[in-house]
């Protein structure tokens, strides 16, 4: 048995905290719940559960049919290749969905709290859905007919295969299967793949007919070395006012994650964004990072489970 509790009034629906109620083990907990209560809300924050660097996995693999490829720049940890560091340094992060413009695009992602801040460094999180909800009916036109173009630059592990293509070539014609790719060519000699990525900035969620504002539009382009830029498809920008009536939303619905040793949070990558207050100078924060690419069970197989049996 645990307890579940209300993680705040600011998530649609109201996120889950979900603690112990005498059994600490979380590999017991009963798995067809979590994903029922992960559809329906969006976030869960797990707690107070005996969790350790070497069990992690035990648990995410229960819900991952395929783990994501993360950013090169952040560093693999406990020799595990799932599990790697967050962005280094201490400046603050806007919301976004986690590789959002990227042809792998994960749809959970895991935060495991290792040490907790005591008073900056909070994780922050925003409903993507109530962000659609709040915006006014021209901006929610303006999303639902425009797509965002984002421009990349992707770097990649190269094998033994492409270590022998023709270096005379710098660039070369590339395919990535993914709805949405165009002007895709990989660059042999610096390791990376050039390409464009279409993508809306509303999306369905799990819950039929509804949608989620869930897209990177608010990040510092520095923050994330991978985007170069992005556009309309006919190159013009987002007007300004549109990006500002996104920011006071968003923040009116931030909620912040004051983390505790152990904590485990498991993220709609496709409806809740993240990002990260600034770190005081003399703290010490460390969470660690889990992509899960591809879920294993079907996006929205439990609400559609409800509508089925009602």
């Amino acid at each position: 048995m645990v307890k579940i509790n209300i993680l705040s009034n600011k998530i649609e629906r109201g996120g889950s905290i979900i603690e112990p109620s005498n059994e600490k083990d979380l590999s017991k907990i009963d798995r067809n719940k979590v994903i029922e209560i992960f559809e329906d809300k969006g976030v869960i924050l797990f707690r107070n559960f005996n969790l350790d660097k070497d069990t992690i996995t035990e648990f995410t693999d229960l819900f991952t049919q395929q783990y994501a490829n993360d950013a090169n720049r952040r560093k693999a940890r406990f020799k595990n290749s799932k599990m790697h560091d967050v962005d280094p340094g201490k400046m603050e992060m806007p919301l976004h969905s986690e590789a959002s413009y990227s042809p792998s695009w994960p749809e959970i992602v895991w935060f495991y709290c290792n040490q907790a801040p005591k008073k900056s460094g909070q994780t922050t999180i925003c409903d993507g859905r109530l962000i659609y909800k709040n915006l006014c009916a021209k901006t929610k036109n303006f999303f639902l007919s425009n797509q965002i173009v984002y421009n990349l630059k992707i770097p990649y592990e190269r094998n033994e295969n492409q270590n022998k293509e023709n270096k005379q070539s710098k660039l070369k014609p590339w395919y990535i299967e993914n709805p949405g790719v165009s002007d895709c060519f990989i660059d042999f000699k610096n390791k990376v793949i050039n390409l464009k990525q279409k993508r809306y900035a509303v999306i369905e969620t799990r819950k039929l007919n509804e949608v989620a504002f869930v897209n990177h539009l608010q990040i510092i382009l520095d923050r994330d070395p991978q985007i170069l830029g992005w556009s309309l498809e006919d190159g013009s920008k987002i007007p300004d006012e549109i990006m500002s009536e996104i920011r006071e939303v968003s923040n009116k619905l931030i909620v912040d994650i004051d983390w505790e040793n152990n904590d485990l949070c498991m993220i709609d990558n496709k409806r809740i964004m993240h990002g990260r207050r600034k770190i005081l100078d003399d703290e010490k924060r460390d969470i660690i990072n889990l992509q899960s690419l591809k879920a294993s069970f079907g996006y929205g197989s439990t609400m559609r489970k409800q509508i089925n049996s009602s």
